[in-house]
C-alpha cells in the first residue's frame, strides 16, 4: 500500500480515461444521432458527429474544462494480436486464428471507427493528451499512464474511468477506479461524481465487487480480483480458468491466506517485468560496469518475470499443486497490463510502453476551437 497524502491546496484530480466504453455507450446505447455539414474541397459534406460530440463533452466535464490533468487512452491497431498469439501457445488455433482472448468479440462497421478516429483527431487538435500505439490495448496504456501519473503527480488523486473490471486491480490509496454502472452513481463526494459510475477505493472494493455477477459466490477482499481471474478465468475475455477451480476452492484459498497473515492487498497486482540489458545475439547479461561503454547496436533488453508474480507463486506454492502454479504463471504473463510477452515469434513480441509525455490539462478555448469545425459546442462549466 502507498503512503499517498492528498494535497489540501491543490484540488485537481488526474483523469485517465478508457474511452472505449464511452464509444460503445454512445454508439449502441440509444443516444440520439448527431451530424453536421461542413465544406470539404468546396463541397458540402454531412459528417456523423455522434461519437465525437457525446464523448468529447463527457471528457470535458470530467476534466473540469481542462483544469484536471487528463489523458485519454485508445486501443491501437492490432492491439489484441500479441495476446491472442500468447494464449494460442496453450489453447491452439481454429481456422488459422488463435483460440482465446476476446475471440468472441465482433468487429464494428466503418462508421464506428470513423467516429473514433474523428474523436481522437479533434481531442489532439484541442490540446488533450491522447495515447494510442500499434500493438497496445487501451488497458496497457492506462497502466503506463498510472505509473507516469504517480511520478508526475505524487500528491494528487488519480481517477481511472472505465467499464472494464480488468482495471480494478489498479485501485490503491492514490488510485480510484470509476467503474461504469447501469443503475448506480456513487463517489466519495458529490463534486467528483460521474453519472452511472461507481468510485472504487480500498474501502468499498469488496462490497461492490462481490455484488457483480462475475464474482457471484466468491469471497473477493481487496485486492483479489486479479487472483480470481487467474484461477477462475473470465468469460468476457474468453479466458479459461484452471479446470474445476470452484468458488468453494477459491474461497478456501482466500481464507487460508488470510488466516496465515498474508497481506492480500499487495499479493496479486499488475507489475512491470524485470529488464536486463544483454548482449545482442548471445542474450548474456552485460556486466554493470560495461553497459555504458558497450555500443548500442550490440545491446538488447531481455524481459523476465515481474517481481509480483515471483512473490505470488512462491506464496501460493504452499497451498496449490505445481500444475496450478504453472497455470497462474502462464495466465499472469498474458493478462498482466503493459507487460512483455516472452516465447513468441519476434513479430508478436513487444516491450512495455514507456510514456515520456506529460499528463496535463488543456485550454478550454483551444478545444472549443478545434471542435467548432464540426459544430460541437462544449458545455459551460
Amino acid at each position: 500500500m502507498s503512503e499517498f497524502k492528498r494535497s489540501a491546496s491543490d484540488t485537481r484530480r488526474v483523469q485517465i480515461i478508457d474511452v472505449s466504453g464511452l464509444f460503445y455507450k454512445f454508439a449502441f446505447g440509444g443516444a440520439t444521432a448527431l451530424s453536421s455539414t461542413i465544406m470539404v474541397n468546396g463541397v458540402p459534406t454531412v459528417v456523423d458527429t455522434t461519437l465525437p460530440a457525446y464523448t468529447i463533452k463527457t471528457i470535458h466535464r470530467w476534466a473540469k474544462g481542462g483544469f484536471n490533468p487528463t489523458v485519454v487512452c485508445f486501443d491501437g491497431r492490432g492491439s489484441t494480436r500479441s495476446r491472442k498469439a500468447y494464449f494460442a501457445m496453450k489453447n491452439g488455433t481454429s481456422n488459422g486464428e488463435p483460440i482465446g482472448y476476446k475471440g468472441a468479440r465482433e468487429s464494428q462497421d466503418s462508421r464506428f471507427y470513423d467516429g473514433i478516429n474523428l474523436t481522437m483527431n479533434l481531442l489532439t487538435q484541442g490540446g488533450v493528451c491522447c495515447l494510442k500505439a500499434d500493438g497496445y490495448e487501451a488497458d496497457d496504456l492506462i497502466k503506463a499512464a498510472v505509473d507516469r501519473a504517480k511520478i508526475q503527480y505524487p500528491d494528487l488523486p488519480i481517477d481511472v474511468v472505465t467499464g472494464d473490471v480488468d482495471l480494478v486491480p489498479l485501485v490503491d490509496d492514490q488510485v480510484s477506479v470509476f467503474l461504469s454502472s447501469r443503475k448506480l452513481t456513487w463517489a466519495e463526494s458529490k463534486d467528483i461524481e460521474k453519472r452511472h459510475y461507481v468510485q472504487l477505493t480500498p474501502q468499498n472494493y469488496q462490497d461492490y465487487i462481490e455484488g457483480l455477477t462475475n464474482f457471484k459466490n466468491l469471497n473477493v477482499p481487496y485486492n483479489t480480483v486479479l487472483l480470481a481471474k487467474l484461477l477462475r478465468g473470465d468469460k468476457s475475455d474468453d479466458i479459461k480458468g484452471y479446470p474445476k477451480f470452484t468458488p468453494t476452492k477459491f474461497n478456501n484459498l482466500i481464507y487460508s491466506l488470510t488466516e496465515d497473515g498474508y497481506d492480500l492487498s499487495d499479493i496479486c497486482r499488475y507489475d512491470s517485468p524485470t529488464a536486463t540489458i544483454c548482449y545482442r545475439g548471445t542474450g548474456e547479461p552485460i556486466p554493470q560496469d560495461l553497459i555504458d561503454v558497450t555500443p548500442r547496436e550490440q545491446k538488447m533488453i531481455k524481459f523476465g518475470e515481474p517481481p509480483c508474480l515471483t512473490k505470488l507463486c512462491s506464496i501460493l506454492s504452499n497451498y496449490l499443486e505445481e500444475d496450478v502454479i504453472n497455470h497462474i504463471r502462464f495466465m499472469y504473463n498474458g493478462i498482466n497490463l503493459n507487460g512483455a510477452f516472452t516465447g513468441l515469434p519476434d513479430d508478436f513480441n513487444r516491450r512495455p510502453a514507456n510514456l515520456t509525455v506529460d499528463i496535463k490539462g488543456y485550454i478550454s478555448s483551444v478545444l472549443q476551437g478545434a471542435v467548432s469545425v464540426v459544430q460541437i459546442n462544449l458545455p459551460i462549466l
